[in-house]
């Protein structure tokens, strides 16, 4: 499940009456998915296969819905300590600039 914040973001655009072009000409995006996969090891807490389930069916419905991904598709494991992190933010800006 999408964290608390998110959640009223990621069902907007995972609603299945959206136009296949919705976000087309609209905006760019770029998707950056922190999970646990700790909490998949309690499979009562999740039905997820992966802990960054959201961010991929987030990542992959926006580009379905026209929309520009600006930037690859970034993946964080906060089992392994977040190291991920860095290099994708330090990646990330330097791709800004350029």
């Amino acid at each position: 499940a999408p964290a608390e914040d998110a959640g009223s973001c990621v069902r907007f655009f995972k609603r299945k009456t959206h136009p296949t072009g919705l976000c087309e000409d609209r905006f760019c995006f770029t998707v950056f998915g922190v999970g646990d996969s700790n909490l998949l090891l309690d499979r009562q807490t999740t039905t997820a296969k992966d802990c960054n389930q959201v961010a991929q069916e987030l990542d992959s419905r926006l580009q379905n819905l026209g929309a520009v991904r600006h930037y690859p598709l970034g993946l964080a494991d906060e089992r392994t300590g977040l190291t991920e992190v860095d290099g994708w933010i330090e990646s990330f800006w330097s791709n800004l600039e350029n």
